[in-house]
C-alpha cells in the first residue's frame, strides 16, 4: 500500500466494464483523502439489458467522446445512440472520466495506457474489479464475465500497475470461500499488497451521487460500508450475503495476478476482442460475449 499512498497521481480503471467504473471512482475518492490526485475511467462495455449490441464498444462507436489515443477517450457528454454509458455517467460526477476500448487487443491497449500515463504524469495504474471475478481461474461454476478482466489484466501486467478487488463477492460470481482462497494464495506469493475499508463517511458522501447508476456490484460495497448486513438481491433475483466484509478493497500486484491467471495468459497475444474470445474458448471458457451473442440471437434480454 505504501507505493500507492506515496504516489502523487494515479489512474483507476474499472476493468470489467459495466459499473466497475463506479468502484474506480470510489477508490479514487478515498485516495484523494490522502492527497493523491486521480483520473478514473472504465472499460466501455454496457450490460446487454442496457446496450443490445453484443460486446464492448470501440471509441469509434461512441458519439461526443474526445479521443485521446487509439484505445482511450474522455467520456464527459458521450453517448451511444440514446444511451449514456456508465463511464459517461461517472464523468458527470467526477468532472470527467476515461473510456477504455478493449476491442483492439492487448498490445495496443497497453501502449495506449502507457502513453496516457506518461502524458498525464500518472505514476501508478490501478485496475479496479467490483466483486472479485478478476481473481478467477476459469473453473468456477459461478463465473460469467471473464473476458474483459482477462484482457485488462494482461494489458496492465507490463505496466507499473495494481489491481484493486472491491466488494468481496458483490457481483455474485465467486463465492467468499473462493475469494478467500485466491487472496491467501496471492499473499503466499507476495502478490497481496494491502487492503483498505470503504468507511461510512466516504460511503455517505458518495452513495447519493451514484445511487441511480445501474450497478449492483459497485453499489453493494457502499451499502456494506453504511452498515447493511444480510441478504441482498442483485441481478436476475440472485441473492448474496452482505456484511462489512463487502466494504473491503484488496490491492494486488498486477504482475503476480497475471502469473496466476490462465485466462489473462491465454489472451496476451490477441489483437482483437474476437481473437481473445476464441483464445478463451480453446481453454474451455465461456465468456460474457458468448452470453450476449446468445441473447441477441434469441431476441431475449
Amino acid at each position: 500500500m505504501l507505493s500507492v499512498l506515496e504516489a502523487n497521481r494515479v489512474m483507476l480503471i474499472g476493468i470489467g466494464g459495466g459499473g466497475d467504473v463506479v468502484s474506480a471512482f470510489v477508490i479514487g475518492e478515498m485516495l484523494k483523502e490522502y492527497g493523491i490526485d486521480y483520473i478514473c475511467g472504465g472499460v466501455v462495455w454496457e450490460r446487454f439489458r442496457r446496450d443490445p449490441k453484443p460486446g464492448p464498444r470501440s471509441i469509434e462507436e461512441i458519439e461526443n467522446a474526445e479521443v485521446i489515443n487509439e484505445c482511450l477517450a474522455w467520456m464527459k457528454g458521450a453517448k451511444i445512440g440514446r444511451l449514456k454509458p456508465i463511464v459517461a455517467e461517472v464523468a458527470e460526477i467526477a468532472g470527467n472520466a476515461v473510456g477504455v476500448d478493449i476491442t483492439k487487443g492487448v498490445a495496443r491497449l497497453t501502449r495506449s495506457i502507457r502513453e496516457f500515463a506518461r502524458e498525464e504524469d500518472i505514476e501508478i495504474i490501478i485496475g479496479v474489479d467490483a466483486g472479485g471475478d478478476a481473481l478467477a481461474r476459469g473453473s468456477e461454476k459461478g463465473l460469467v464475465s471473464p473476458l474483459s478482466d482477462a484482457l485488462m489484466i494482461a494489458a496492465l501486467s507490463p505496466l507499473n500497475s495494481i489491481v484493486a478487488v472491491v466488494g468481496f463477492g458483490s457481483d455474485g460470481e465467486l463465492s467468499r470461500k473462493e475469494i478467500e482462497g485466491y487472496l491467501s494464495e496471492l499473499a503466499a506469493n507476495g502478490g497481496l499488497i494491502g487492503a483498505i475499508l470503504i468507511d461510512r463517511k466516504t460511503a455517505s458522501r458518495i452513495y447519493p451521487l451514484v445511487e441511480r447508476i445501474e450497478t449492483e456490484a459497485s453499489r453493494v460495497p457502499l451499502l456494506a460500508a453504511l452498515g447493511y448486513n444480510g441478504v441482498y438481491t442483485i441481478w436476475d433475483g440472485y441473492e448474496i450475503e452482505v456484511s462489512i466484509l463487502n466494504a473491503l478493497a484488496f490491492f494486488i500486484d498486477a504482475k503476480k495476478l497475471y502469473e496466476l491467471n490462465p485466462m489473462a495468459k491465454a489472451v496476451k497475444g490477441c489483437n482483437s476482442i474476437q481473437e481473445a474470445n476464441e483464445a478463451l474458448h480453446r481453454i474451455g471458457i465461456k465468456t460474457e460475449l458468448d452470453i450476449e451473442l446468445e441473447l441477441a440471437s434469441s431476441g431475449r434480454e
